[in-house]
């Protein structure tokens, strides 16, 4: 039940979130590549400041921005404390996603796996929520098992 919670990104939320000035931006990004380099990671930087690598495409269409996907992920603080894990997919509908992972979906078909690093601003912004402190930095792994 948590992570239908942690996942539903309503009106409501998205639009009571903080904006970010171009300081806290940097600062966030600045820790996310901090994060890269510690790791060992090889990890590719989206315009809208997302980190993703994409593990496997998948096979078909790439999914669309208004698909139903059925979903399996953990999500993690940069601390590597989980705060979400669903190893039993679980259907979604995209356009209820936080950006990061809206963003993420359209690079990837059934079957797609891939990582993110997400920033404040495409997560959940400045909300706290259950085990997220406020202005989170979230790392996913993710598989798309189907999407319709």
């Amino acid at each position: 039940m948590k992570h239908i919670l942690l996942f539903l990104s309503l009106s409501l939320l998205v639009f009571s979130c903080k904006t970010y000035n171009d300081d806290e931006m940097d600062a966030f990004d600045k820790k996310i590549q901090a994060y890269i380099k510690k790791n060992d990671l090889k990890m590719i930087k989206s315009d809208s400041g997302l980190y993703y690598t994409i593990h496997e495409e998948g096979e078909g269409e790439f999914i669309k921005p208004n698909a139903v996907i059925l979903t399996s992920y953990e999500g993690k603080l940069m601390n590597g404390k989980v705060f979400d894990k669903q190893t039993t997919p679980v259907e979604m509908n995209l356009k209820n996603l936080i950006y990061g992972w809206r963003e993420v979906a359209y690079y990837l078909k059934k079957g797609g796996k891939a990582t993110i690093i997400v920033p404040p601003h495409l997560g959940y912004g400045d909300d706290e929520m259950d085990q997220l402190p406020a202005s989170s930095i979230l790392i996913f792994n993710l598989e798309i098992v189907d999407a319709y």
